[in-house]
This record gives structure tokens, sequence and C-alpha cells, in this order.
């Protein structure tokens, strides 16, 4: 069964790129991880000295899962990724040895800071440095990356992940809501 609740919406990008007022609402299905506006969150703001790119993702909050700290829903998207974003992962890191660059680790997700409704999470590479909010608000949860590129390596490394990280973190989020929606 598929729950579906009204989320506010502040830019929809549709096949015009055309904009919706900040107040109009659109119907979101549980499981619908959109696209969201970034924004600088209070731990966001002081964790990078540069941000070379970021993007946001948002899903509904479903019932079950209403109340639980950001953490567990940390915990739910990072900790165990789906089959398909292992493989990726896996050939990232097969990939990148060839490069130079360091393959990830445990502590990649590893929690950087905590307030009562968000945790931060990322690490320090010289290729390159990231941080991944999980911002848990009333009737959704925002994922939220900013991404600081170090060098050319780290140019060159985010310019193929800029392409499928949309793709990976909707895919790991629409996971966790499933986790998630099973009552604790």
């Amino acid at each position: 069964m598929t729950t579906s609740m009204h989320l506010p919406v502040h830019t929809i990008n549709s096949g015009a790129d055309r904009r919706l007022p900040a107040t109009s609402t659109v119907r979101v299905r549980r499981r619908s991880v959109v696209a969201a506006p970034w924004r600088r969150t209070p731990l966001l703001a002081c964790t990078l000295l540069r941000v070379d790119w970021s993007d946001a993702f948002a899903v509904a909050v479903p019932f079950a899962a209403r109340g639980r700290p950001p953490e567990v829903w940390a915990d739910a998207i990072f900790r165990d990724p789906p089959p398909s974003v292992r493989v990726l992962f896996a050939v990232r890191d097969g990939l990148v040895r060839l490069c130079g660059i360091e393959p990830g680790t445990p502590r990649a997700f590893g929690f950087v800071a905590w307030s009562p409704d968000e945790v931060l999470l990322g690490i320090d590479q010289r290729h390159l440095a990231f941080r991944a909010s999980v911002l848990v608000q009333p009737d959704r949860v925002v994922v939220s990356t900013i991404v600081e590129v170090r060098n050319r390596r780290g140019r060159a490394y985010s310019a193929l992940v800029r392409r499928i990280h949309p793709w990976v973190v909707r895919t790991m989020l629409a996971r966790a809501v499933d986790t998630m929606a099973v009552p604790a």
C-alpha cells in the first residue's frame, strides 16, 4: 500500500525548467525521492572552506518513522547500501587505486558533527573533501551533499561522480525509507 502526503516544494524542474511558487504543494508518494533546494544548514555552514558542488534530495517520512533521530536515519541510509550501490562502490575502489586516489573506507561516512535534527558525515582526503548532511524535518528527510575539490585528480574524479551521485543518493534514500517504514 502506498501512502501519499502533501509536501511543500520550493522549486520543481519540469521539462521546461519552470519553477513553481514556494507555497505550492505536490502530491508525493511515500518512497518518492525528489531533488530539493540545497540550503546551508547550521552544520554545513561551518564545515568546508569552499563548496565546489552540492546537491540535495528529500523524501517523505513514513508515519512509522516519525520522531526518529537523524543518526538513526543516517545509519539506515549509509551503513547498508543496496546491492547495486555496493557494486558501484567496489568498482570505484578498484578504479581509483589505478589513478592514485585513496579508496573508500568505512570512515568515509563517519559522523563529523551532530545536532538534535541533523547529523553531518564525511571525510577529508587529498583529492577532495565531502560532507553529507542528514536533516530530519517533521514531514521529510533531506540528504544534502557538499564537495570541496582539492586537486586535478579530485576534479577528474568529481566530474565522473557528479553524474552518478544523484542516482546513488536516491537509491540509498529510497532503501532507507523502506527500512525506516517498519515500526520500531
